[in-house]
């Protein structure tokens, strides 16, 4: 089976289960646990989206909760300020900071992460 169409397919088999959910668990989402309940859910699939980085790829545990509790953070901004712009801001803020501690680079030349193999 071709490559890109096996990854489309897992794609799939993903996404249309979350929105069969989002559909069927409308009240759920909308109760006071529908908020929290979605930012864990979107703060465990981004670290684990960023831990697992794919076949050949380096590994991070804790790249993966940095990047994960970041996205969850300017979640848990928009929700509290009822602005998207709050949230974005709050992103490229933590990346300018990223960027001037050089925090990226030195993570990039750390020996600490093992290559999948």
């Amino acid at each position: 089976m071709n490559k890109d169409f096996r990854t489309f397919l897992s794609r799939m088999a993903l996404g249309i289960p979350a929105v069969v959910a989002g559909v069927v668990l409308r009240p759920f989402w909308l109760s006071e646990w529908g908020m929290p309940t979605f930012i864990f859910l979107a703060w465990l699939a981004t670290s684990i989206a960023i831990i697992w980085a794919g076949k050949g790829t380096r590994n991070s545990f804790l790249m993966g909760i940095i990047v994960g509790g970041s996205f969850a953070l300017a979640l848990v901004v928009v929700a509290l300020t009822h602005s998207v712009l709050v949230g974005i801001g709050l992103l490229l803020a933590l990346l300018y900071v990223g960027a001037k501690t050089r925090f990226f680079a030195r993570w990039g030349e750390q020996d600490n992460s093992r290559s999948k193999e």
